[in-house]
């Protein structure tokens, strides 16, 4: 079922799981139509799509993840479905060297900042993490 943020029983899961490993999310992403950023928030009162703002989140988040070795491999819109069927507008992938990357990320300094952005744009997701087995052709 599509959400906004895990629980905290899926937070401590992810925290708390022995692999040590890399891991790798992704992420399936709704847009709102508008994006509604707050009145709070410098970006109040803009026209812009959820897509816009959520793209401003991905940049910054990116940033914040190159600084404990996480990268963003894939940022894209969806074009159609081939197999299936679903309501999704986006993929996003992110892959850390360990969760420990990951959870850095999510207490980086400038999160809080940059989430008003995802905030915004964001209507739902749903967010897998995975264990890869071949990461960029190398099998790990």
């Amino acid at each position: 079922m599509p959400a906004f943020q895990p629980t905290a029983d899926q937070f401590r899961a992810f925290r708390d799981d022995p692999h040590d490993g890399p891991v790798a999310q992704v992420n399936l992403l709704k847009f709102r139509i508008k994006a509604e950023y707050k009145p709070e928030d410098p970006e109040f009162g803009e026209e812009i799509d959820g897509q816009t703002a959520y793209i401003r989140y991905s940049e910054a988040f990116t940033k914040a993840a190159a600084e404990v070795g996480g990268s963003t491999t894939l940022l894209a819109t969806t074009e159609r479905y081939f197999i299936g069927q679903g309501d999704w507008d986006g993929v996003l992938v992110n892959h850390f060297p360990n969760r420990q990357a990951f959870i850095a990320t999510l207490n980086h300094a400038e999160y809080k900042s940059m989430s008003r952005h995802r905030d915004a744009g964001l209507l739902c997701q749903e967010l897998l993490v995975t264990r890869p087995i071949w990461l960029s052709g190398d099998k790990l």
